[in-house]
């Protein structure tokens, strides 16, 4: 193709340019934004000749969740004698001291590893990413606790270390979704009792009927955040009635051992007051 058919088809919408000399499919255009931004990431492999990707870009190469992540640009790194950024219209290029020993290669890509990748989010950016990031990556078991304390031991004297551990320091690997962690810092913050997570809760014959997300356990409260693809994401309407039908059929059960069961969505976590508010109420009423 001649550069002017090219730049028809970038102004017809048939392609789309990821940066110069590199061009997807214009149905690109219906991918998510982690997708799109890992087909940036492909092209400036090629482009920038197999870089170290970093921070948000090496989030989603590690299949970390995207929430709250800077993804406009694709981040990149290499050893400097001391933390330098400069950036262009496409790339963040960052300069860091010590990153050979933080290096590895995934799907053919040069990358800083998981616990290097998650405290360079935790300096980078703010508490509920930091912590939503860190809690993916201790629950799917692709970080420890001891590699990413290393790894927060020698970031000290990098600026934002000190939010970095205090963001740490309220990661727990048992949130299975970003909204559980998102629920988590909410109770924090608005002062709410600390509940159990992830509990297995079972009949009089010992016979599992579920494992609850939270459980305020001195007040028989039962806290479950739901995210609309556990009933609808790709799934039929009949297997959707089934889901619908198997979880109000769980919640009698739970009912009727005497808890209460609070649930609530992605869009009550955008309102968090109001959440807190109707959380509070529930256990006040409980406890009287």
């Amino acid at each position: 193709m001649t550069s002017h058919t090219l730049r028809g088809a970038v102004e017809s919408g048939e392609l789309i340019r990821l940066r110069p000399g590199f061009f997807v499919d214009g149905r690109a255009r219906e991918l998510q934004r982690r997708e799109r931004h890992l087909l940036a990431v492909l092209a400036a492999d090629i482009a920038l000749d197999a870089p170290v990707f970093s921070h948000s870009s090496a989030a989603l190469i590690h299949g970390l969740p995207d929430w709250g992540l800077p993804l406009r640009k694709v981040t990149v790194c290499e050893e400097g004698p001391e933390p330098r950024t400069r950036s262009s219209a496409l790339t963040t290029f960052r300069s860091v001291p010590e990153l050979s020993a933080h290096l590895m290669t995934v799907d053919g890509l040069r990358v800083t590893t998981p616990a290097r990748t998650v405290t360079d989010i935790a300096i980078s950016t703010n508490r509920d990413t930091s912590v939503t990031t860190a809690d993916a990556a201790l629950h799917n078991e692709i970080v420890t606790r001891e590699a990413r304390d290393d790894a927060l031991d020698g970031a000290a004297g990098r600026r934002g270390i000190r939010r970095a551990r205090h963001s740490m320091s309220l990661v727990d690997g048992r949130s299975e979704s970003v909204a559980e962690t998102l629920s988590r810092l909410t109770f924090r913050d608005f002062g709410l009792p600390e509940p159990e997570t992830q509990v297995e809760i079972r009949n009089p014959r010992g016979v599992l009927i579920a494992r609850v997300d939270f459980l305020w356990s001195e007040y028989g409260v039962i806290g479950e955040c739901d995210g609309f693809g556990k009933y609808f994401d790709g799934l039929t309407p009949a297997e959707t009635r089934r889901r619908l039908g198997k979880e109000k059929d769980r919640d009698a059960e739970l009912m009727a051992l005497g808890y209460r069961i609070l649930h609530w969505r992605w869009r009550d976590l955008e309102e968090p007051h109001a959440l807190a508010t109707r959380i509070k109420r529930v256990l006040r009423h409980a406890a009287a």
